[in-house]
């Protein structure tokens, strides 16, 4: 994978850098994501809050997720699109969306989380390691620092 990543909003308001390789990439199918993407899973890259650089404006919604924690969600305020995520629970990290990276091919997913709460109609890709919830990721993606 060649660094930087790179990506945007679908208007181009927003643009990032990521500088170093994601630390984690996976799919979570809470229910606090699926509202928040209109879709059935996240798909995110962890990466350290350090190696992410962000262009333009954003609006911030904060929740209380799934784990029971606050998650910062950050939006381009021109297009709606969701781009990052503060999770509480790992403070020096960012999520960004996968899917709005400008060559999302090279997103290679290696977990998902919050099975528990996978729609009926998603079918799960059963090669990666899968969580019913997400604890054991967090532990180890603070590990992996």
């Amino acid at each position: 994978m060649k660094l930087p990543l790179t990506g945007g909003c679908l208007c181009g308001a927003v643009r990032y850098e990521i500088t170093e390789l994601p630390k984690r990439m996976g799919l979570c199918h809470c229910r606090s994501c699926q509202r928040a993407t209109g879709s059935a899973y996240f798909p995110f890259m962890a990466t350290l809050t350090d190696a992410l650089k962000i262009q333009g404006k954003l609006t911030w919604y904060e929740s209380i997720g799934d784990s029971g924690h606050k998650v910062s969600r950050g939006f381009c305020p021109k297009c709606g699109s969701m781009l990052f995520g503060i999770p509480d629970v790992l403070p020096d990290f960012r999520t960004v969306s996968a899917s709005s990276l400008d060559n999302p091919l090279i997103f290679k997913p290696e977990i998902a989380v919050w099975l528990e709460d996978a729609l009926p109609w998603h079918d799960i890709t059963r090669s990666l390691i899968l969580f019913d919830k997400n604890s054991s990721v967090v532990q180890k993606a603070a590990d992996a620092c």
